[in-house]
């Protein structure tokens, strides 16, 4: 059973998907009440820095049009799935920029690793190095989640593998990070899809509840 610990400066929480969305918006409450130390995790690539065109540049629609532009520059059609790819990258490294911003400005410390949760290796290989600088984690957050909503009959079964391997493969990876003594909190964002399910949602509801029953297993 996981006793109740005291969050201090020194605290390293493992944080999945905590870069962008409602996860990081925790965390950064979280750091501007007791800062300590956060490792997020996210899928998306962060760029160190942003191509000149781009840097003053805030408004969507500019935005896109200057990527259009840069593209003709490059002597290549900006077709609107190749625009909407670059526009995609920019705002998602902005705000994965700004959450590590409010953390420190918090008075915590911040690092993001761009790793898929699901690859076991990968996340041990990347975490290593940061773990080195900034210490043992002692707290897992588990926010980490995508969609896939179809009706079950229209659902393939990668589809459901998505949806399913982010919730549970996911914990089950994070947790073989982190030694079960050193442990000192477990959180698992978790959906009421879980409990009274959702419509295209049957996969996302039964790794919701999977969460559920694990933090109730991990409390015992």
């Amino acid at each position: 059973m996981i006793q109740t610990a005291q969050i201090s400066q020194s605290s390293v929480f493992l944080v999945s998907g905590g870069a962008k969305g409602i996860t990081a918006e925790c965390v950064i409450r979280m750091a501007q009440h007791q800062p300590s130390k956060f490792i997020l995790l996210g899928r998306s690539s962060i760029m160190k820095d942003e191509p000149a065109w781009a840097k003053d540049c805030f408004h969507e629609s500019e935005l896109k049009k200057r990527i259009m532009e840069n593209i003709r520059a490059q002597g290549q059609k900006p077709t609107p799935m190749e625009v909407k790819r670059v526009f995609k990258t920019i705002a998602s490294s902005r705000e994965i920029h700004k959450s590590l911003l409010a953390i420190e400005q918090a008075g915590g410390q911040a690092d993001y690793i761009d790793v898929d949760v699901t690859d076991a290796l990968a996340l041990q290989q990347k975490l290593a190095t940061v773990v080195e600088r900034m210490g043992p984690i002692t707290g897992i957050i588990h926010g980490a989640g995508v969609l896939a909503d179809k009706l079950i009959e229209k659902k393939s079964e990668q589809d459901f593998e998505t949806v399913y391997a982010t919730k549970v493969k996911g914990l089950e990876n994070l947790l073989s990070c982190v030694s079960p003594g050193q442990l000192d909190y477990l959180v698992l964002f978790s959906s009421v899809a879980g409990f009274y399910g959702n419509i295209g949602q049957s996969d996302y509801a039964i790794a919701n509840e999977i969460l559920n029953k694990s933090a109730h297993l991990v409390k015992q």
